[in-house]
């Protein structure tokens, strides 16, 4: 069980990082960065390395190869001008759903081949799983960082995100 359950969450992440990277070449965790920040716009470039589990450096850098794409927009904190918040742009969010599409098509690709009955028992047991995981609110965010909100109609891991 270990080592098949393994393995499946191996190919789910394997499919779908392979999706998304023959459409958005930015490299390292710029899609993932991409996704995250439309889930909660205006987030801080301290909010996108808690998200990515990322240097602050390495979010910086992220939301720089993003800014130069021009997919998201900074602006200062009114209340802190050390802190940088981060939204998508338009453009920014066009690109978001489609790798969102890309991300939805090859899970789905994969759930194809698995019966109704047995779908009904894998999200059940997806959403124990789930639901167990996070003891810090931003562990729900970093998992999610992928995921399709519009989608999600009763998220396992909503009530732990900030």
């Amino acid at each position: 069980m270990i080592n098949i359950f393994g393995a499946l969450s191996q190919a789910v992440s394997d499919r779908v990082r392979l999706a998304i990277a023959e459409a958005f070449n930015a490299g390292g965790e710029t899609a993932a960065a991409l996704i995250a920040i439309g889930h909660a716009p205006g987030m801080s470039i301290g909010q996108v390395r808690q998200t990515l589990r990322l240097s602050h450096a390495g979010a910086v850098r992220v939301v720089e190869r993003l800014g130069e794409q021009g997919l998201v927009a900074k602006s200062p904190s009114p209340s802190d001008r050390r802190v940088v918040h981060v939204s998508l742009t338009s453009r920014g969010q066009v690109e978001r759903t489609k790798l969102l599409g890309l991300r939805n098509a090859a899970v789905s690709e994969l759930l194809s081949k698995v019966s109704a009955d047995d779908r009904v028992v894998l999200e059940r047991a997806a959403d124990n799983i789930l639901s167990s995981l996070f003891s810090d609110p931003h562990g729900g965010l970093a998992t999610c960082r992928l995921c399709d909100q519009a989608r999600c109609t009763d998220c396992p891991v909503g009530h732990h995100r900030p």
